[in-house]
């Protein structure tokens, strides 16, 4: 197992602030992740650090623990469905590249998103109106309090909008690698969500070309972590009800709009932040993105403590215009 000491983490979390790990630890196969649980790490003050994607550090724990088994498998297969089992150290754009290039469907739409397979059922990631959720199997993960080994299935998982089990629950748990359920014929494409059937427009409907154009989107609307610090979405699209809903409207009949299944009314933030006038908005090293104003950008300088500020100053703004609670997609390490 690499370990370091007083490691720079700019270059492993994309907001790229000027925080260090006082031990970073790097497991890269089995015989590491024994050694991570026989060796006490866990009983200290520790974080289980991703493609560092969706983490703001307020504070760096005593232990930085990167997690980084990779490989891809077929567990099973047959005229119809393929099951897919990919290791939690895998790069998940990587992932997704490789399923589409195997003429497996059901990931396309979750194209260049950042982070690794074993991030990605926590936080239950999702784009272009498909979900994580849609293709997981199973959940291999290890409890890091009593190292019981456990396998969960989709229900088990609990996964919600940006939320699962492994998120919300006071236990403490470690993916080491997820089962997906894909389709090998008869595809079925999610089109309906944002722009993405106008940018389909002339184009023959494959996998391949969803995830080309989607790559097309994300890379006109957001900005590349490694040229401006960001971690994509810093916070969720709110779900209200009705009542709070038909109460906007009057007021904003343009409002944009998407009803869930249980009849609530999720509203975009971008749309909120841009009408509270936050789009471009900028104070110091820290802003909106111009293009995308849910997306917080670094623009060199910014601390930790500068981004969390200024996404204080949104929730409050949009809060005070719409009485709508913007709620953090970002995992915040305090």
């Amino acid at each position: 197992m690499k370990t370091y000491i007083n490691y720079p983490l700019k270059h492993l979390h994309t907001f790229g602030t000027d925080v260090y790990a006082p031990n970073l630890l790097v497991i890269e196969n089995d015989d590491d992740l024994v050694k991570l649980l026989n060796d006490g790490f866990l009983q200290k003050d520790y974080y289980i650090l991703g493609g560092g994607s969706n983490v703001l550090f307020l504070r760096v724990p005593e232990y930085v623990i990167v997690i980084r088994i990779k490989g891809i498998g077929v567990v099973d297969e047959n005229e119809h469905f393929v099951w897919v089992r990919a290791k939690a150290g895998e790069i998940w754009d990587n992932f997704v590249g490789y399923c589409v290039e195997q003429n497996w469907g059901g990931l396309e739409n979750l194209s260049l998103i950042p982070g690794t397979v074993g991030a990605s059922p926590i936080q239950n990631i999702g784009a272009y109106g498909v979900e994580v959720k849609d293709t997981i199997q199973i959940v291999d993960a290890i409890n890091l309090i009593t190292f019981e080994k456990r396998k969960f299935t989709n229900n088990d998982c609990c996964f919600s909008y940006r939320n699962s089990y492994f998120k919300s629950s006071d236990e403490k748990w470690l993916i080491t690698e997820v089962l997906f359920k894909l389709t090998k014929k008869n595809h079925r494409f999610v089109l309906n969500y944002g722009n993405l059937i106008n940018e389909l427009t002339g184009h023959t409907i494959s996998l391949s070309t969803v995830r080309q154009r989607i790559i097309d989107i994300r890379k006109k609307k957001l900005p590349e972590p490694q040229l401006l610090g960001n971690a994509g979405s810093f916070f969720k699209n709110p779900i209200v009800d009705a009542s709070v809903f038909n109460d906007l409207l009057p007021c904003y009949p343009d409002m944009p709009f998407f009803r869930t299944e249980d009849n609530k009314i999720k509203i975009p933030a971008a749309w909120l932040i841009e009408k509270a006038g936050l789009k471009g908005y900028r104070v110091g090293d820290t802003g909106t993105y111009p293009m995308q104003p849910l997306v917080i950008v670094n623009y060199g300088k910014a601390t930790p403590q500068d981004i969390y500020h200024f996404s204080e100053i949104i929730v409050n703004k949009v809060f005070d215009k719409f009485k709508v609670k913007l709620e953090r997609e970002v995992n915040v390490v305090r």
